[in-house]
């Protein structure tokens, strides 16, 4: 067990060194990837604002000004994570609103059902969207900062950054994996999932004093209550996962009691929801020999480091 959180441990302070301070500058030294998992939609029109507000766990009426962008999620009616988004305000009336690319048909068609009295206009975009990162630094490229942590770079939407080495989408996921933020349908089950099992409340991704969304009862009650005792974080395999697609999400134990649930699996490392007593322990998926140990992201708030 010691091995793998010494190797785990090292490859994580390598990316939390810097803290979580940034600044967006020039740097020739970034890495930069196309977000094909990622498509945009429009949402226009003068009640286009009053549609989304009623949507998503995040304050849209705060989202302004230029190279601006936010985090957030649509939840359904039991308060599980259907989607999960980055929000850029375009202009007044205008956002564009980053989709999984394989649930842009399901998200149409469950905004157009909110969509009858609003009469916003809903489209799908053709700009890609790219993500700028340079491994191990929180210092960026200019663009939109990412909302949700500032270690994960910038967004950049139609075209990437002049100077920057263009790298694979396998490269990003390693970057954001070992980080410990999920994202999109390969990390969240849509419909099944909690949101701050996804640590939607440590990323930005929630308000606390907007007015009614879908969603909202019980995602208010746990965050007042304060019963989240499991959470999403960045895991260390011994080896890689065979057949993983059949497997996942698979049930993570120590011996025969239950500790998480593993999610998604890049190379050696990974995404979980664990139980906090089972960190930092050497932990069995089911149905493998494989074991993993799991980790406290760096940039969780003070009293859960």
């Amino acid at each position: 067990s010691s091995g793998i959180n010494a190797e785990y441990g090292g490859n994580f302070i390598k990316h939390c060194s810097s803290g979580l301070r940034y600044k967006i500058c020039t740097r020739k030294s970034s890495s930069v990837a196309e977000l094909k998992h990622r498509k945009l939609v429009e949402v226009s029109g003068p009640q286009s604002e009053k549609l989304l507000q009623g949507l998503f766990t995040n304050d849209i009426t705060s989202l302004s000004g230029a190279h601006s962008a936010m985090y957030t999620h649509l939840l359904n009616v039991r308060g599980r994570i259907m989607f999960d988004h980055i929000v850029y305000r375009h202009d007044k009336d205008t956002y564009f609103i980053e989709v999984d690319t394989s649930l842009v048909t399901k998200f149409l068609k469950f905004v157009s059902m909110y969509n009858i009295r609003s009469k916003a206009k809903i489209s799908i975009r053709d700009e890609p969207v790219y993500a700028s990162f340079i491994p191990g630094s929180s210092l960026l490229d200019g663009g939109y900062v990412d909302p949700r942590l500032p270690l994960l770079g910038c967004r950049h939407i139609g075209s990437p950054p002049e100077g920057a080495s263009t790298v694979s989408l396998s490269e990003y996921d390693q970057h954001r994996v070992s980080l410990g933020v999920s994202e999109g349908s390969r990390d969240i089950t849509s419909g099944k999932d909690f949101p701050f099992e996804h640590n939607l409340d440590f990323l930005n991704g929630v308000s606390f004093s907007k007015g009614c969304y879908i969603g909202q009862e019980l995602t208010a009650r746990t965050h007042h209550v304060g019963e989240t005792r499991k959470r999403l974080v960045p895991v260390k395999l011994t080896e890689h996962l065979q057949n993983a697609e059949s497997l996942l999400p698979a049930r993570i134990s120590m011996g025969s009691r239950a500790a998480g649930k593993l999610l998604s699996v890049y190379g050696d490392i990974g995404l979980a929801v664990l139980r906090f007593p089972y960190l930092d322990k050497e932990l069995l998926i089911k149905g493998s020999h494989v074991k993993l140990v799991g980790s406290k992201p760096c940039w969780w708030p003070d009293d859960l480091r």
